[in-house]
């Protein structure tokens, strides 16, 4: 058997197994047996390209995605004029920046949404009907882009654009106090699950008091369950007596969410478990009714703070954020410098429960905000780094002044193991918030930046701090393969169920599934009901955000007496 492949290869791959049926009893003379090969790409420095993309003051970029045409969206706050990249004068103190961007990085529009005061986004999306969903915090009152008062001081602020970014609509939800959306994720019915932090009492659309000893200077959890058009189907308060404070939420395979975040809260409320030390990661399950399921407290014996998770194809969780913690609690391994924070990162069953972590840093600062799982089963982190070469930090700063920050790309493998690290910065502060594996198998790494031309920033500043988008190459590839497992078929209508069997090397689950003819299947066991022709479709699950279709190989099967 021969096939080709063409370029690019993708890691969603799609088997099809052609089982001719007929009455009676028949022979299948062949063993079925066969390996596809496709490259997984690792590591290598050279950066494809990079752009600044600002106005004449500060730009910091919040949050980024890749779209469904291949490019980028890109969402942030602003506070320049109309100049340079910014094509649309401000509308308050601060407002909602919004850029699509394309493969290449190549400006396709951008937008300036906010109300007369203070608008911070946090979020973004591209949704299904390809326009975009943008979310984060305002306190201005009705007038501009903002069509409702602010309910007390900051509330949750969303809009709704179409696939040019125009407006659509825009909703606020607040209670008395201040309300700070965090993450904002498009749900399976089409509407959304929002998540921040909360000082409201019962207020507003909030209709829950505040579960904090301190309302007026503490947290919780506030989650906002929303329709297509934005209207409330529920809403609910999560905390304990101290400062609990979201960072995402995310829709897991059940219908349910998970939340996660930090806190500093002892055992009450909705917290099953006492702190660790001054601050813990919290990790909350609900229904899709918004139900708590269960909680996690996890931390060691100082400040832990959650800034990213995401649920695994196991079924489990990967937990990701910054640490000041040494050995003890669940923290497996010293810090790196007894009094500054490292990336610590953590995976949990579906249950909840630690499987293992891990704890990566140098001599200095190291910031870790995002995590995602990528096609091999391992884990792709970002975040900033101010370190020098030491601990797991094989790359010298950029910078030479104190302070300065650098982009730090980090990729482990499925079991936590470090695989290679990478720097990229330039002369003074570059902050990393997202690191995306796009569908060429290179990677996206986007934050802001103030630095000059300079290391891997090949243009200047355009005013205060600006975007700063770069794509990295890999170039040292592994192989990575799918094999069915040898099978060979003597059966006849009404016979016993039979296995059907493939493995992936990464270790990821397949799944499979009856695409026609006449046959069950349950899990990976498949019984022929009728004769005629089944055809059985084997899908490797994968974590790339646009995946490719992949190749057809239908095996013809002939009968024989």
């Amino acid at each position: 058997m021969t096939f080709n492949l063409n370029s690019p290869p993708t890691f969603n791959f799609f088997y099809h197994q052609l089982v001719a049926i007929k009455s009676g009893k028949y022979k299948i003379g062949l063993l079925l047996f066969f390996c596809l090969a496709l490259p997984y790409l690792s590591f290598s420095q050279k950066v494809l390209w990079d752009k600044t993309l600002g106005g004449d003051k500060d730009d910091l970029l919040t949050a980024t995605q890749i779209t469904s045409d291949g490019g980028y969206i890109l969402g942030g706050t602003s506070n320049s004029g109309k100049t340079s990249d910014k094509t649309e004068e401000s509308k308050g103190s601060t407002d909602y920046w919004v850029i699509k961007v394309n493969s290449n990085g190549s400006i396709a529009w951008d937008k300036t949404f906010g109300g007369t005061g203070e608008e911070v986004l946090t979020a973004l999306q591209q949704t299904k009907d390809g326009g975009y969903i943008l979310a984060g915090y305002s306190n201005s009152t009705a007038g501009k882009d903002k069509t409702e008062n602010s309910r007390g001081a900051q509330d949750f602020w969303i809009l709704k654009l179409n696939k040019n970014g125009s407006k659509a609509w825009d909703k606020t939800y607040g209670g008395n106090r201040n309300d700070q959306l965090s993450s904002l994720q498009q749900t399976n019915d089409g509407g959304y699950i929002l998540g921040g932090y909360s000082k409201s009492d019962k207020s507003g659309e909030k209709s829950e008091s505040s579960k904090s000893t301190y309302p007026l200077t503490l947290n919780d959890f506030w989650i906002i369950k929303i329709n297509a058009k934005g209207t409330i189907l529920w809403e609910k308060t999560l905390g304990g007596n101290g400062e609990d404070k979201l960072a995402t939420v995310q829709q897991t395979t059940d219908g349910g969410y998970v939340l996660g975040g930090f806190s500093s809260s002892h055992k009450s409320g909705d917290k099953s478990g006492g702190n660790k030390g001054g601050r813990d990661y919290w990790i909350v399950k609900l229904n899709a009714n918004g139900k708590k399921v269960w909680d996690k407290t996890i931390g060691g014996n100082d400040f832990d703070n959650l800034s990213s998770l995401q649920q695994t194809t196991d079924q489990g969780y990967i937990l990701a954020g910054t640490s000041s913690s040494d050995k003890g609690g669940d923290k497996s391994e010293p810090g790196r410098d007894s009094i500054l924070n490292d990336y610590w990162v953590v995976k949990l069953d579906a249950d909840g429960s630690k499987v293992w972590d891990k704890t990566i840093g140098g001599n200095l600062q190291d910031f870790l905000n995002s995590v995602q799982q990528t096609p091999d089963g391992g884990y792709l982190l970002g975040g900033s780094s101010a370190s020098r070469i030491s601990g797991e930090k094989s790359e010298d700063r950029r910078g030479e002044m104190s302070g300065t920050y650098d982009y730090w790309l980090v990729k482990l493998n499925l079991n936590g193991a470090l695989l290679y690290e990478k720097t990229i910065g330039s002369t003074q502060l570059d902050e990393l918030t997202d690191v995306l594996q796009t569908s060429d198998g290179n990677y996206f790494l986007s934050g802001t930046s103030n630095s000059r031309k300079g290391g891997e920033k090949s243009e200047k500043s355009k005013g205060g701090k600006d975007f700063w988008l770069v794509k990295l190459e890999n170039n040292f590839r592994r192989i990575q393969t799918i094999d069915f497992e040898p099978i060979l078929l003597t059966k006849e209508v009404g016979d016993q169920a039979f296995t059907l069997l493939a493995k992936a090397s990464s270790g990821l689950p397949i799944t499979f599934e009856v695409l026609s003819g006449s046959a069950t299947l349950k899990d990976n066991l498949i019984k022929v009901t009728a004769p005629g022709i089944v055809r059985v479709q084997a899908t490797l699950n994968t974590r790339l955000p646009t995946p490719l279709k992949a190749l057809w190989l239908p095996l013809q099967v002939s009968n024989g007496k």
